[in-house]
């Protein structure tokens, strides 16, 4: 491949590429596309498997093309509460997710915006400290908050909701850090132009960091909802077997018993279960791929 170049004095180069560019270009190309079909091959297995009657996944397995559909498996979890409620269910997830994701998203941004721009001593042994934080397995710590929550419990039943809800909304420090970062990139000029005008701390975070910041605090909502949304152990503990208050993915476990598990109801479970992630996804995703972008970027 040749490219001109035309100069204001009349002299055309010409300019052809390396094999090592062609090459390059070949290995993109060929795992992004393998990535592609590792992504989309399961998702097509189990729109397929949904829509597949039973019998014929017992007597013939998996099959690409069996020229029937049928979406009975569908109608049962949408209009029946055999296996549960699932608009109920999907409502509790909701309930649980939302004060969780927005005040701890908040709580994130003031945390950021301290380690960010504000200076107090002992600022970065703080921040390394709680940093070393996100190297610790969280399950290391489930058994030990389930005692303690397990008490709390016990005072009142509506309790079982509390290591839900509540320990979210203190934020993350992933989200933190990552707020932190994209703060770092946003220009000081308006908050020191702000500062001479009078305006507080409080004020310049909540008017000109906080507005600044959409994409990557939507990226963190987007991040903070998938996590919460797919979440079972946390449920599954604290809730146990009360199923008017079970989330999604609980609803989807039931699904699938021990003995029999009927494989086109699980998978038409699990499909309904990501609609919604999926529209929350795509509902962000520019901000999503702008705030993911400009962090990091000084």
């Amino acid at each position: 491949m040749k490219k001109e170049l035309k100069f204001n004095n009349g002299i055309i180069i010409k300019k052809t590429h390396s094999f090592t560019y062609y090459l390059s270009k070949i290995l993109s190309y060929f795992f992004l596309i393998l990535f592609a079909i590792i992504i989309i091959v399961p998702f097509l297995i189990a729109i397929i498997t949904s829509i597949t009657p039973e019998n014929n996944i017992l007597e013939n397995g998996f099959q690409w093309f069996t020229g029937v559909v049928d979406i009975e498996y569908y109608l049962t979890l949408l209009t029946t509460n055999d296996y549960g409620n699932i608009f109920q269910c999907l409502g509790n997830t909701i309930l649980y997710i939302l004060p969780t994701i927005l005040i701890g998203t908040f709580c994130s941004c003031l945390s950021a915006y301290a380690f960010a721009r504000i200076k107090f001593k002992g600022k970065n042994i703080v921040f390394y400290l709680m940093l070393s934080t996100m190297v610790i397995p969280g399950i290391i710590i489930t058994f030990p908050s389930y005692l303690l929550f397990i008490q709390v419990y016990k005072v009142n039943e509506w309790f079982s909701l509390f290591p839900i809800i509540v320990p979210g909304m203190f934020g993350s420090v992933g989200s933190m850090f990552f707020l932190k970062q994209y703060f770092e990139t946003l220009p000081k000029d308006l908050e020191e132009a702000a500062e001479m005008d009078g305006m507080n701390r409080f004020s310049m975070f909540l008017r000109i960091i906080l507005p600044l910041s959409i994409p990557a605090i939507i990226t963190q909502l987007l991040l903070g909802f998938n996590g919460l949304y797919n979440d079972y152990l946390t449920p599954l503990l604290y809730i146990g077997g009360d199923t008017t208050k079970y989330t999604m993915q609980l609803f989807v476990k039931g699904l699938s018993p021990a003995k029999n598990p009927s494989y086109p109801l699980i998978m038409a479970g699990g499909l309904l279960a990501l609609i919604p992630t999926l529209i929350i996804y795509l509902s962000g995703q520019k901000f999503f791929v702008e705030g993911i972008t400009m962090t990091g970027i000084k």
